[in-house]
């Protein structure tokens, strides 16, 4: 039989825990897993009076673990583990408390893992893209990185031969370069290398995919101005490779909505009740680049010489108030003419709108999701005059797409352990000539229908493994099956 005293002691960690963790979260926690914000905001002395308290347990938590270990000579006892995890979760949410203080970012759940440290996050950032918002003040550095392998089947759905070759490629090396200039200021970067090797005989690309400057007044309110995500769908913002399933990003979400999708702008976001949102004025789209296959994809500036005779609205609005949940809907819209003309001399407006309306839950180790994504060209055939096209060439009028995902982590049930293990499958379906012009024809390789199945493997939270098989059919018999495998990492 153990002494009393350990007992006693035993008793003392777990009462202190449990006050610990009965005790509410300040602010809402951005996506991909919200939380519920307070009935009313706490004071600046509420707030330094908690963490006070806090760090008195934290204190009392630690010396009574101390003796423990001393005592009784358990150090490698998975008991005593899991106590030192939740002491540093403890520690982690008086930081964020301290940093909450200062008003604008909020603070991650203690329980979300994070590469090295959990930084307070603004909402829309993954978790290495946050950084900068945890550091006190001056440089932040992280990033990311994800290596690909795609095979192909010899034969396409019909039977015939299929040429597409086997590949391997580093798709991107990512780096995130910050710096938080007061407690108000802060500069936030990304900057990618796609394809290893940029040179005229590659597909290499250099480019920056934000960089931004924001003001963080309060909880509710707060600007960003510079180069910024779109805040649409549920990959472009949240674009990290621990941040969704699959080798390769959803096809909707490349396809429907052109993740990674920035321009040049300005705008206010932040956190009101359970609901959050993001609203900006962006230079607009360019309908010279649009195509049949792809949409709208190459119509975007990407903050390199855009055409900015036309401007557009994009915003976001998100309900936060229940754990784990986020529900909501997303809306682009401006001309996208910028002033040109038809070879006739008619000048086109094209006004251009882009919505979507998207869920993700989480609960235990589930893992649930699911978008539609629609867009419809105004003056559809003015664009095609201007580019020339004719026939089946012909942009979409009408674009839309949707997809529906399920995942379960099955070691989700082992809370002691940091691995992870997620099955999951993903069908989409999306056609980017849903409606053409009249005069027009559909080419009917672009209406697609795909399964995936894979599996994703996380030994750590910052490193992921992810393997998949997807079936791809198109109205025209043509669509060719594959094998995925990606190594991703976030720092």
């Amino acid at each position: 039989m153990r002494p009393r005293r350990h007992i006693s002691i035993g008793l003392c960690i777990c009462g202190a825990l449990a006050l610990t963790f009965a005790a509410p979260t300040v602010l809402a926690q951005a996506p991909p897993a919200a939380t519920p914000a307070p009935a009313k905001a706490a004071s600046q002395a509420d707030v330094r009076e908690r963490i006070e308290r806090l760090e008195k347990l934290l204190a009392e938590t630690r010396a009574e673990l101390a003796a423990l270990k001393a005592a009784a000579a358990v150090s490698a006892d998975a008991r005593l583990a899991e106590i030192e995890r939740r002491l540093e979760i403890l520690a982690r949410e008086i930081e964020a408390l301290r940093l909450g203080e200062a008003g604008g970012a909020e603070p991650a759940r203690p329980e979300t893992p994070a590469p090295a440290a959990t930084p307070a996050r603004p909402l829309g950032l993954g978790l290495s893209a946050s950084k900068v918002y945890g550091v006190k003040r001056g440089v932040s550095l992280g990033g990311y990185g994800e290596a690909l392998y795609e095979g192909f089947a010899a034969e396409d759905q019909a039977g015939r031969p299929a040429s597409e070759p086997d590949r391997v490629t580093l798709l991107r090396a990512v780096v995130y370069l910050g710096y938080k200039f007061d407690d108000r200021f802060v500069l936030n970067t990304e900057v990618e290398y796609e394809n290893a090797v940029v040179a005229s005989d590659k597909k290499g690309e250099a480019e920056v995919e934000f960089a931004y400057v924001d003001y963080t007044r309060s909880r509710a309110v707060n600007a960003r101005a510079g180069l910024v995500l779109i805040p649409m769908g549920l990959v472009n913002e949240l674009h990290e490779p621990v941040s969704f399933l699959g080798a390769r990003r959803p096809d909707v979400e490349q396809v429907i909505i052109p993740t990674t999708w920035r321009e040049i702008g300005f705008g206010l976001y932040g956190v009101a009740g359970p609901l959050s949102y993001r609203a900006y004025l962006v230079n607009g789209l360019n309908a010279a680049g649009f195509t049949a296959e792809e949409g709208i994809r190459e119509g975007s500036g990407e903050g390199s010489e855009a055409l900015a005779e036309n401007w557009a609205f994009t915003g976001r609005l998100d309900y936060v108030g229940i754990d784990g949940l986020l529900v909501g809907a997303s809306i682009f819209a401006g001309d996208a003419g910028q002033g040109q003309r038809t070879p006739a001399g008619r000048r086109i407006g094209a006004l251009t709108t882009i919505f979507d309306i998207h869920a993700d839950w989480r609960w235990r180790g589930a893992w649930l999701r699911g978008l539609y994504a629609r867009t419809s060209v105004s003056q559809a055939a003015l664009v095609n005059e201007l580019n020339g096209f004719e026939g089946a060439d012909s942009i979409g009028s009408r674009q839309e797409g949707w997809y529906l995902q399920a995942a379960y982590d099955v070691l989700s049930g082992n809370a002691s352990s940091r691995l992870s293990l997620l099955p999951y499958v993903r069908y989409e379906a999306f056609d980017t000539q849903a409606e053409v012009p009249t005069g027009y024809a559909r080419n009917p390789a672009n209406d697609v229908r795909q399964w995936t199945l894979g599996l994703a493997f996380q030994p750590i939270e910052a490193l992921t493994l992810k393997a998949d098989w997807q079936r791809r059919h198109n109205a025209a018999s043509t669509g060719v099956n594959r094998w995925n495998v990606a190594l991703g990492w976030i720092f």
